[in-house]
């Protein structure tokens, strides 16, 4: 096969059967995706080699638009105004908790301030896909499952913007050879994230009012993907977060157009599983097996700081907000799934640093294979912690 036509194609028919495999361990499909990626890609069959990869990069770029814009649609001013006081000290400490507590302590193992900033960022996000499919199987209903999906809807907002400032001081810290400038870097993550608000924002409100007159489903389908690539395509053109502008652009259409909108969203819905299903077959292709003895120690320290920091930080954030008791004593563990964003984020590292020379090259390297290696842990052991975390708090089986 040479055709990029046919390789996609095969593996959305094998990403899409391999997810069906993992279902029936009662372990989300995405887990399946990434696992046929590894055998398809480098470290098995070679069918997905470098140099197919680095052809597929709009795939990817498509694929983090619409996860960006879904994560954006689901920040609802009225919403967040009425769970804040008890959702945002956890959000923010559950996050924070995992970048510090992983930044830290890669860089005193280590001593590379620009990997440790870029993993410490990821390790922010959480998987909502996977948290959904575990409260759906538990039939799980309650004040805990409402903090539960509010927190990983958020959760990943944040972690948008903490990569945003971290990628812009890691690629100073690599790309420069004098000293280190505070402005410098202030400079470029405020060009980065000030451009990415203000696309989504402009792409937003002039979309609004076209968006209320649209009546046919073809005519919204149409000007979703075309804003979407449009978004994505000018980001990448003026090394703005595509990312980051496509959830402003969703926040705006969910605020300004909350009812108007849900045709935007509803229409994503149809488009992305085979889409996704690609996305994480070329995510998991990128794995280098071989390189995984090597990256032994920083994959272990990753995940385990990760972990610490995310139920750590949870329950100190539920404390300080006073939550209810099953909250602040298993929140942290429903927020560990990492998949989704977090391979989206080291799919970006490794197009936004591979062409920084060898110190930004090893930085993907060393990411990508990271994080798919723990999202294969994370992916098992994650919705099993969830669930229990849904039992303990008295809110499986409560759906009717």
């Amino acid at each position: 096969m040479t055709d990029l036509l046919e390789i996609v194609g095969f593996a959305i028919l094998m990403g899409f059967l391999g997810g069906r495999v993992v279902n029936k361990f009662k372990i989300p499909a995405v887990a399946g995706y990434v696992i046929i990626g590894i055998v398809l890609g480098q470290s098995v069959i070679n069918l997905f080699h470098k140099e197919v990869l680095d052809k597929l990069g709009m795939i990817s770029d498509l694929a983090l638009g619409f996860i960006a814009l879904k994560i954006g649609g689901e920040l609802k001013w009225g919403h967040l105004k009425r769970i804040g006081p008890t959702v945002f000290p956890i959000v923010i400490l559950e996050s924070l908790g995992a970048m510090i507590l992983v930044t830290t302590m890669i860089q005193l193992l280590f001593h590379q301030w620009h990997l440790s900033l870029i993993l410490g960022s990821i390790s922010a996000a959480t998987a909502p896909a996977a948290t959904v499919v575990v409260i759906q199987e538990s039939k799980a209903k309650g004040n805990f499952t409402s903090t539960l999906l509010a927190i990983v809807a958020i959760d990943d907002a944040l972690a948008l913007i903490i990569y945003g400032f971290a990628s812009a001081i890691a690629k100073a810290l690599i790309s420069t050879n004098e000293v280190f400038s505070i402005a410098g870097v202030l400079e470029m993550s405020l060009t980065e994230i000030g451009g990415a608000i203000l696309l989504g924002s402009l792409a937003g409100f002039i979309l609004t009012p076209w968006l209320k007159k649209m009546a046919s489903k073809e005519a919204i389908f149409s000007v979703t993907v075309g804003m979407a690539l449009f978004i994505t395509g000018v980001s990448n053109h003026f090394h703005f977060s595509s990312l980051l502008s496509n959830m402003v652009f969703g926040i705006v259409l969910t605020n300004t157009a909350p009812i108007s909108s849900r045709k935007i969203f509803n229409a994503v819905d149809i488009l992305t599983p085979p889409i996704f299903i690609a996305f994480f077959v070329i995510g998991g292709a990128h794995l280098r097996v071989d390189l995984l003895p090597s990256l032994g120690l920083l994959g272990f320290v990753y995940l385990i700081t990760r972990i610490i920091g995310k139920i750590g930080g949870a329950s100190a954030g539920a404390h300080l907000a006073k939550a209810p008791e099953a909250v602040k004593k298993y929140i942290g563990y429903g927020l560990l799934s990492q998949v989704g964003i977090a391979i989206g984020l080291s799919l970006v590292v490794a197009k936004e640093f591979s062409p920084l020379g060898p110190e930004g090259k090893a930085v993907a390297l060393n990411v990508i294979n990271i994080l798919l290696a723990t999202t294969i842990v994370t992916e098992i052991i994650g919705p099993i912690l969830t669930k229990y975390a849904l039992v303990k708090s008295g809110d499986a089986g409560r759906m009717k």
